[in-house]
């Protein structure tokens, strides 16, 4: 196992950013590279011990300006006081509050690593901790690093490699297409009466029980008249 790997396995996995990197994952590669590895205030001494076990060094104590701690918990939306302004969907890092815009929110527990970084976005403070037991408390940041993985893949803000400019064809084919429009030679008062017949068939089979036959003849008869 890569040494990288086996950090990260060491890291509480609450993906909170207190060690001033996004996610666990990216503590331990930056432990892996000669970061210190005495700022993760939430895994504490016993952490720290460890890291000072594989890493062969010895750092006494946790920075404590890399906190505070974070303890076994959840988070819960007071749904009732809940403006749906979305800012604490966007904090949080596992992608565990669901929501939509002006819309209630609500916390999926399963998810939720109780990583406190969706209470200060939030603008009328109706997020709470939730203390939970260990058990509570493992499943989600056992697998944190799954959903930190997947939301960062989905990121639509990430930074995009640099568009090739195809101005020029793309005007080129603009020509060539309103070149065509301008050309082409169509009855719009027949496309429009067809267009109508058509939802108003539909109307009459989905609405009024019409079989396609007699919605057809229908439509034809008002025509003609």
């Amino acid at each position: 196992m890569e040494l990288i790997d086996i950090i990260h396995k060491t890291l509480p996995q609450i993906q909170c950013g207190r060690c001033e990197t996004p996610g666990c994952y990216q503590y331990a590669n930056d432990i892996a590279n000669g970061a210190p590895h005495d700022r993760c205030v939430p895994g504490g001494a016993e952490t720290l011990d460890k890291l000072n076990i594989i890493l062969d060094k010895q750092i006494n104590n946790v920075d404590l300006k890399f906190g505070p701690s974070i303890q076994k918990q959840k988070v819960k939306i007071i749904e009732d006081d809940c403006i749906g302004c979305k800012k604490c969907i966007g904090a949080c890092p596992v992608d565990a509050i669901v929501g939509a815009t002006n819309l209630m929110h609500s916390v999926i527990d399963d998810i939720c690593t109780g990583c406190e970084l969706c209470i200060e976005p939030c603008p009328v403070d109706c997020i709470e901790i939730v203390e939970s037991s260990s058990s509570e408390a493992k499943g989600p940041r056992d697998n944190s690093q799954y959903y930190f993985d997947l939301k960062e893949s989905l990121n639509t803000n990430a930074k995009r490699e640099k568009l090739v400019n195809n101005s020029p064809e793309n005007l080129n084919i603009s020509d060539e297409i309103n070149i065509r429009i301008a050309n082409r030679k169509v009855d719009k008062l027949a496309a429009l009466n067809k267009m109508q017949s058509t939802i108003a068939k539909e109307d009459l089979i989905k609405l009024h029980e019409f079989n396609p036959e007699d919605a057809s003849n229908f439509i034809e008869d008002k025509n003609d008249s």
